[in-house]
Formats: C-alpha cells, sequence, structure tokens
C-alpha cells in the first residue's frame, strides 16, 4: 500500500511541477512588464520576453504579414475577384438607392462638403473663368480671318443656306410691296419725290394720278422681284458680302480698344442665360431619376470594374507607398502590453490551457517513473 502511495505521490508532485513550470513559463512572456531591480542589480527574465523584444516583434510582424500575408500578387488576386467586384458593386448600389430616396439641392450637398456659398462662388469662379477666356480668345486670334474662326461645318451649313435666305428676302419684298403698307409707302415716296423736285414736281403731278402710277409702280415692283435675275443678283450680292465678311481679320470687326467690353459683355449674357438658382436648389434626384435605371445597371459595375482594376494595375505601386510593414509596426507600437497580452490569450488561450495541461501530464509520469525507479533503488 505504501509502494502505490509513494508512486502516486510522486505522480502529484511531479504533475504539479510540470503545470506549474509550464504555466510560469507562459506567464514570464508577457510578465513582469517592467524590469525589476533587487539592490540595484536587474533581476534575470524582466522584462517579460514580449514586452523586451517588443519592437523587433513588431517590426519582424510587419515584415511577415507584407512578405507572406498582404503580398502584391495577394492585393491584385483579391482586387480582379469576381466575388469583390459583385459586392462592392452591390453596397454602392444601396448607398445609391438610399440617397435617391431623400432630396438633396446642390447647395446642400456642397455645405456637407465644408463647400459654403456655393452658388455664389461658383458663379463668381465661372464670371471670372468664362471673361479671361474670352479676352484670351480674342486677344489671340486678333490676326485670325473669320473663315479660320467659323467651324467648317458651319461655314458649309450657311453657305447651303444662302439661295434660301435669297427666297425668303424676295418673299418678304413681295409681300410687302403687295399689301396696304406697301402701297402706302410707295404713294407716300413719290409724294415726298415731287415736292423735292419744287415746280419740275408741281408740274409733273399736274399729269400724274399718284394713286394710279403708285399702283402700276407696286405691280412692276412685283413683276421685277419674282424674276429669276433678281434673285440671282441679290444671291451674289449676299454671297459677295459673305465672302468679304470671311476674308475679314476679327480685329477689324472687334477692334483691340472693344474687346474687354465685349468680353464682359458676353460673359454677363453668358451668366444671365444660365439657370444656376434652379441648378443649385434643384434636388439632385429629380435629375438623377430620368437615369437611375442606367446608373445602377451600367455605370456603377463599369465604374466599379474600372477602379479595381486601376488598383489592382498600380497595386504594387500602392502597397510601396502605403508601407505597409511599418504601418502593422506602427499600430502594434501603439498596443499597451495588457492589450497585447489579452490579444495573445484571446486568439491562442486554449493551446496555452494545453501546453499548462501537458506539462501536468509529462510532470506526472516522470513523477511515476521516478516513484517505480525509488521503489527499486
Amino acid at each position: 500500500m505504501s509502494v502505490l502511495f509513494t508512486i502516486l505521490l510522486m505522480a502529484v508532485i511531479g504533475g504539479f511541477i510540470g503545470a506549474m513550470t509550464n504555466y510560469i513559463a507562459i506567464r514570464m512572456l508577457f510578465r513582469p512588464y517592467k524590469a525589476v531591480y533587487l539592490f540595484n542589480r536587474r533581476l534575470p527574465f524582466t522584462p517579460g520576453l514580449i514586452p523586451k523584444r517588443r519592437d523587433e516583434l513588431a517590426e519582424h510582424i510587419g515584415k511577415v504579414v507584407v512578405s507572406h500575408l498582404l503580398t502584391e500578387d495577394a492585393i491584385r488576386a483579391r482586387l480582379l475577384d469576381e466575388n469583390l467586384q459583385r459586392e462592392v458593386t452591390e453596397t454602392i448600389t444601396k448607398m445609391f438607392h438610399e440617397k435617391m430616396k431623400l432630396e438633396t439641392t446642390p447647395n446642400e450637398l456642397l455645405h456637407h462638403l465644408g463647400y459654403e456659398n456655393a452658388e455664389v462662388r461658383s458663379i463668381s469662379w465661372l464670371e471670372r473663368t468664362l471673361e479671361i477666356e474670352i479676352s484670351r480668345f480674342l486677344t489671340t486670334k486678333q490676326s485670325t480671318q473669320m473663315s479660320e474662326l467659323i467651324p467648317s461645318m458651319l461655314e458649309n451649313e450657311l453657305t447651303k443656306k444662302l439661295p434660301h435666305v435669297t427666297d425668303r428676302i424676295t418673299s418678304k419684298m413681295s409681300v410687302f410691296i403687295a399689301s396696304e403698307a406697301g402701297k402706302i409707302q410707295i404713294k407716300q415716296m413719290l409724294q415726298k419725290f415731287f415736292e423735292e423736285h419744287g415746280k419740275m414736281g408741281s408740274m409733273a403731278r399736274m399729269f400724274i394720278n399718284i394713286d394710279s402710277f403708285s399702283e402700276k409702280i407696286q405691280q412692276e415692283g412685283l413683276k421685277l422681284i419674282s424674276q429669276e435675275d433678281t434673285k440671282n443678283i441679290i444671291n451674289q450680292l449676299l454671297t459677295t458680302e459673305w465672302h468679304n465678311f470671311e476674308a475679314k481679320e476679327l480685329q477689324e470687326l472687334i477692334p483691340t480698344e472693344k474687346q474687354a467690353h465685349l468680353a464682359g459683355q458676353l460673359t454677363s449674357e453668358i451668366i444671365q442665360a444660365v439657370p444656376h438658382e434652379k441648378l443649385f436648389n434643384q434636388p439632385i434626384q429629380g435629375i438623377l431619376r430620368n437615369y437611375e435605371a442606367a446608373i445602377t445597371e451600367k455605370m456603377i459595375p463599369f465604374a466599379v470594374e474600372r477602379m479595381l482594376d486601376f488598383v489592382a494595375i498600380h497595386s504594387a505601386e500602392i502597397v510601396e507607398r502605403m508601407d505597409l510593414a511599418k504601418l502593422v509596426e506602427t499600430q502594434i507600437a501603439t498596443f499597451s502590453l495588457p492589450e497585447i497580452e489579452k490579444l495573445v490569450v484571446e486568439i491562442s488561450g486554449r493551446e496555452l490551457k494545453m501546453i499548462t495541461y501537458l506539462g501536468g501530464i509529462l510532470g506526472g509520469f516522470i513523477g511515476i517513473i521516478q516513484g517505480i525507479l525509488a521503489m527499486w533503488i
């Protein structure tokens, strides 16, 4: 009985020693946090292993993360993963639908982004920019012929329209001459003609009936205007004037001293034509609602794909600039020692307990062997 008791006692003592040894060894990884001094001499194994090697640990973890975990290839593969693209697209689409339920004006959006007095500042910027650009255009192009400034498409269209302009002119002239107002105008012109020629005019009026003569002129005028030769002459005059206009330099039409005034005038007209009050105070959602389907079905997926492709292509440069190793090292260095201990225990607490139990089991087994050997000796 005493033999069995001795073996069991040795097993218990060995198990206790083994468990406590491993427990203390595990605790010594973290404790003490600071060096302990006795008689001005630092005690061995203080501070603990992790507190003592904290900076080295942070540096090596950073290198391991970049070298084996967050590698360029791994990041690129993740960015090009179809599942990630789908998840990002779904997230952005969901956010877009949520925003579409609101009523946000450009003024409110810009205010939210920290851009105060958006309408006034935007109009002021647009006004300054327009005036500068118009002035610059007038200055740099002042020696340029109008034929070079007018777009070729517009020039061709205007050239094609000249015969129509001629028809329009003759048509309007015919309508006016044939009207009662035209008849009165002809009569007044005849009366003025006779009055300006004194006695000769008075004598002529004795032999001419102004009313009938006015009608005759009216009829002949209509015949003259309807003739093809008249139309050709008008068309030729218009064509000549158009070519003369094209041959002129810009400075002939707009002298240098008037350019600044014209730039300001044009800018003012453009600004007044822009409905800026409506643009800045109309809900953005109202503008986008007609394009909501196109935005969610085409634009967002396309933008996400292009964005992720861009980041994937430049992932090496991005990783290098971010210096992930240094980032991880810095973050770990900011952890307090109790936080690091808590983090390690949370991650591997079960394994650490098993190590403690294993020490107890091995110690107990060694105790049993010692007890048996003690009996034999």
